[in-house]
């Protein structure tokens, strides 16, 4: 018990100092200096064994705060990056009504209703939730869409 006291009397005393010349160096740079200082009294409280490993291992990755938010700001880039390369096509493309007819298998004139009894049983087969495929989930509705408005 008093080698830990006197251990972290020392480590106090060392980064007393330490603080005393970084200070010179950090002045404009203050989060720098709050994280270092920060640190500092994390191994104090770890030397003395007030403060569990997982909690000083958090407080060690304080650091690299910074660099994981600037990883995360790319986060949206790689969303449309991705997204864009599989509906593209689709989106450029304004559906017919002659197909929008052609996947409800309904003929050009037919009234409201049977487009909507139509929609209903298409997509009752080719729901998602029921095993369907998206895609053409989507269609589908673009169909009804198209037929209706």
């Amino acid at each position: 018990m008093i080698i830990k006291v006197i251990l972290g009397v020392v480590i106090f005393l060392i980064s007393f100092f330490i603080i005393k010349k970084v200070i010179k160096k950090f002045e404009e740079n203050k989060l720098k200096l709050t994280l270092i200082i920060l640190s500092i009294i994390v191994l104090f409280l770890v030397v003395t064994g007030r403060a569990h490993w997982l909690y000083a291992s958090i407080v060690a990755l304080i650091p690299l705060a910074r660099k994981i938010m600037f990883i995360f700001r790319f986060i949206p880039l790689f969303k449309k990056f991705y997204s864009s390369k599989s509906n593209n096509t689709n989106k450029l493309k304004k559906m017919s009504k002659i197909e929008a007819a052609n996947i409800l298998n309904v003929s050009l004139n037919a009234s409201k209703e049977e487009i909507i009894k139509a929609h209903k049983k298409a997509i009752q087969k080719a729901h998602p939730d029921k095993g369907g495929n998206i895609e053409l989930a989507k269609k589908i509705n673009e169909a009804k869409n198209v037929l209706i408005g």
